[in-house]
């Protein structure tokens, strides 16, 4: 009797150490989720069994096994959870819902999604394929098509690098910016070759400090960034109605190219503001409409808009046009080519600096069709200094000559003005 109880105790301290060290092996390594009912076959329904394996690996590496995995959406990352899948070409997650919420909520800390494709079974008309509100959540390596709208940031430190957006749905917005103060990047993007342009935005942020953009081509897009901040609260940035104000934005080495309307659009309304942002060695060119259209439609302020080498050319409508009270813009360096106007300042621009810039014919291109630069009556504190304008219909047309204005050095029918 002894011996037999003795046998049993044995038996089950073996069986709890076994069960600690396989518990004890997962941590950090990967999780098969095939192993958990998920068939990625194409055929069968995930969801149920993807939202059950989130819930029961939370905090763990899973994996996903090449194939195409149909799915409803609802589920969420805890902290430290990453999915993993066979390349951004090898796992594919299918949306069956027009509309849902989110496919994957990235909502804890450290949570993270790489390797997947995003496609849609039907068309989307709402939702998104991935929510990054954890802190220093990420997305990387993936592919999108379909989506309404690919990725929502309002996480802190979140990123989004290394990926793919093909053709979107009609009046989608690929990746909103939404959070706040949040030291968010994205990086090495590829968006484009959409035919019909039916995209609302290629990258839209309405409520961001300290974002940087690098590295990232957005072509055939409605507009390729747009920077839409309207109201002054932020107590949820997931709802369009509730976007208050961008700082500090960085874009750098970057293509917004072939947009339906402007490849670049700083245009706050509301109270949004949108202060000190950085656009260098940037290209916003073939737009249906402005390359750049800097306008201040609200109550906010606009101040600090910097443009350092650009290139802003073959445009239909302007290279950089600007609207209502607008402060502190500077041009220094780069092409403004090919366009029908090259800078066309409109009422309520003060404190505009264009500096060693070519505006017309160079870089390979013609001059602009009409004028170079056109400075409207109500426009204040302007320099135009070491550029060249040869090559333009007419170098420029300057309705406010009785503001403060210095012309100096510049080539190709600009005359020298002294500031007053």
């Amino acid at each position: 009797m002894k011996k037999t109880v003795a046998a049993a105790v044995a038996a089950t301290l073996l069986l709890i150490a076994g069960t600690a060290a396989a518990q004890g092996a997962n941590k950090g390594n990967a999780v098969n989720i095939s192993n958990y009912g998920v068939k990625c076959d194409g055929v069968t329904n995930d969801t149920a069994a993807i939202n059950a394996a989130l819930t029961q690996l939370s905090g763990l590496k899973i994996q996903f096994p090449a194939g195409v995995c149909l799915y409803n959406g609802g589920g969420i990352l805890n902290p430290a959870t990453v999915l993993e899948g066979a390349g951004r070409h090898g796992t594919v997650i299918r949306a069956l819902s027009p509309a849902a919420s989110y496919l994957f909520d990235v909502y804890g800390q450290g949570a993270g999604i790489r390797g997947f494709r995003f496609e849609a079974a039907v068309t989307q008309t709402g939702g998104s394929y991935v929510w990054l509100r954890g802190q220093e959540s990420f997305i990387e390596e993936f592919h999108m098509t379909g989506d309404y709208n690919g990725i929502l940031m309002t996480g802190s430190v979140t990123r989004i690098r290394h990926g793919r957006f093909q053709d979107g749905a009609p009046g989608a917005i690929r990746i909103r910016a939404e959070g706040g103060d949040n030291s968010q990047m994205i990086d090495d993007v590829l968006m484009g070759a959409q035919q019909p342009q039916v995209s609302t935005a290629g990258i839209r942020v309405r409520n961001s400090a300290a974002l940087i953009i690098s590295n990232t081509s957005v072509i055939q897009q409605g507009i390729g960034l747009l920077v839409d901040p309207y109201t002054s609260t932020n107590s949820n940035p997931t709802v369009t109605t509730d976007a208050g104000a961008v700082f500090s934005l960085w874009v750098h080495h970057c293509f917004f190219d072939n947009s339906l309307n402007n490849g670049i659009a700083v245009v706050p309304t509301g109270t949004g503001s949108v202060q000190r942002i950085r656009f260098d060695n940037v290209w916003a060119g073939s737009s249906g409409k402005d390359g750049v259209l800097v306008a201040n439609f609200g109550s906010g302020s606009v101040s600090g808009v910097h443009f350092s080498s650009p290139h802003l050319v073959d445009n239909k409508g302007s290279g950089i046009t600007t609207g209502g009270t607008v402060e502190d813009i500077a041009i220094d360096g780069g092409e403004i080519a090919q366009n029908q106007y090259g800078v066309y300042l409109n009422p309520g621009a003060n404190g505009v600096r264009i500096t060693n810039a070519t505006i017309g014919k160079g870089a390979g291109m013609t001059g602009n069709r009409s004028v170079g630069v056109v400075i409207s009556s109500g426009v204040d504190y302007v320099t135009l200094a070491n550029n060249d304008v040869r090559g333009n219909g007419s170098a420029i047309a300057n309705g406010a000559s009785g503001s403060h204005q210095l012309f100096r050095s510049n080539f190709g029918g600009i005359p020298t003005v002294e500031a007053p």
